[in-house]
């Protein structure tokens, strides 16, 4: 009853304003059930306010301040590859609001596997088709040999309803999709079954030409859940490829780095898997890099610095550094609505632990610029430390088979650190072998 005039869709000041009037409510109350109950409405209401921040407009996550381009050639495809990335030191502190309150500091590094760059997308124009054919693509690392896939078409827009579910299929393509413009949230929601024909030429700047299809493809090398950033960066190459197929220029300002790694982090709130902005900057820009971002600043001031490595400490990075996938994938969301709970308490336990992150991203920066790479074992096991504190020991961040493995390497002397790539709970483990 208290919370049935809240309208977090049209999230503003006034809600904000009504919301903490009645948690006041609540709180004097002293009714347990009402506070239980109220829970629910003031994470959602978290959530919208942090969209907020990181979008700085009433529509979230739309693309509004990128100017048009020429659109490709029918029949052209655009690829765009990227590798994935390690987290060194410092993750969490790059999620929001955490980053906002705080300010966030993150060292990671972009890396191929087996030698290749893993995360792909290709978009084309086709003459005398209809509508947009969206495909997902799951390959081997090894030979590249197609594993799983997945195809959707969208031929009205209420095939793209679910683009905020991150369990559907091709939810992050048609994510892509509204937050690049081809249609308004409201458009879905109210006009369903309106064809996307008349969308679609539009958005391709085609209005002239009546048989057109788009067709759009993302392929992963990656094992699902694996950690290395593989949904944020792939995300990064599909905004771009279909930018660059139907002309909107993303780096309109001459800063597309920052342009994208935003981008990113908009279709993340558009997709409801949240997160913060270290993965993209890790494999969206290459090599070794620092990446922070300022303290009260809204919308969302992200900052990256490479750190060109010294080929004889890049050789020895090549040689020691391992990954081995846990053969357990996991979804960060779970992971992180955790973190974000136990940063709403602002224990001194989680304070002390934020400082040691963001110290601990400066202190990895320093040993690789320095080249000792075994300073960055120790960097990484303290790191893994860190991550199972924000957790929580009950969010299952590592499992038994995670600690008794790395409890036998470190025991035996054979490895100088590791952690689990990304929020943990399975996924892939990275480690420096002595």
């Amino acid at each position: 009853k208290l919370s049935s005039d809240i309208n977090i869709e049209s999230f503003d000041l006034s809600t904000m304003e009504l919301i903490v009037s009645i948690r006041k409510k609540v709180l004097i109350s002293y009714n347990a059930q009402s506070i239980f109950c109220f829970c629910e409405v003031l994470e959602t209401a978290s959530s919208a306010m942090t969209k907020r921040c990181i979008s700085a407009n009433k529509d979230f996550c739309l693309v509004h301040s990128y100017s048009d381009s020429k659109p490709t050639i029918l029949g052209e495809t655009v690829l765009v590859s990227a590798p994935a990335r390690i987290d060194l030191a410092g993750g969490w502190s790059d999620t929001p609001p955490l980053s906002y309150e705080f300010g966030g500091a993150v060292a990671n590094l972009a890396v191929l596997v087996n030698s290749k760059r893993p995360l792909r997308a290709k978009c084309r124009l086709i003459k005398g088709g209809q509508g947009i054919l969206l495909r997902t693509e799951s390959k081997s690392p090894i030979d590249e040999q197609l594993l799983e896939s997945t195809e959707v078409k969208i031929s009205t827009l209420n095939d793209l309803a679910d683009f905020h579910n991150p369990h559907s299929d091709c939810a992050l393509l048609k994510s892509a999709l509204v937050y690049l413009g081809l249609v308004s949230i409201d458009s879905i929601s109210q006009d369903g079954s309106h064809c996307i024909q008349s969308y679609l030429k539009k958005f391709c700047r085609r209005e002239n030409v009546d048989d057109l299809g788009l067709e759009i493809i993302s392929c992963s090398l990656l094992p699902t859940g694996s950690g290395m950033g593989g949904s944020s960066i792939l995300g990064g190459c599909v905004i771009t490829a279909i930018a660059k197929c139907v002309g909107i220029l993303l780096d309109g300002n001459g800063d597309f780095s920052n342009n994208i790694i935003h981008s990113v982090l908009m279709l993340e709130q558009l997709l409801t898997t949240g997160g913060g902005w270290q993965d993209q900057i890790g494999g969206l820009v290459g090599g070794l890099k620092l990446g922070t971002a300022d303290v009260n600043v809204i919308p969302l001031q992200t900052r990256v610095k490479q750190f060109p490595l010294a080929p004889e400490t890049k050789r020895e990075l090549n040689e020691r550094l391992v990954l081995v996938f846990t053969g357990k994938p996991r979804l960060a969301k779970n992971i992180l609505q955790n973190v974000l709970r136990r940063w709403a308490r602002r224990t001194n336990d989680i304070m002390r632990t934020l400082e040691g992150l963001v110290k601990g991203a400066h202190d990895a920066i320093e040993s690789l610029n320095g080249g000792d790479v075994d300073a960055i074992g120790t960097c990484m096991s303290e790191y893994w430390q860190h991550k199972k504190v924000m957790a929580g020991v009950d969010s299952g961040v590592e499992p038994d088979s995670i600690k008794k493995l790395l409890a036998v390497l470190t025991e035996n002397n054979v490895i100088s650190g590791g952690t689990l790539c990304g929020a943990g709970g399975g996924g892939c483990l990275a480690i420096l072998a002595k």
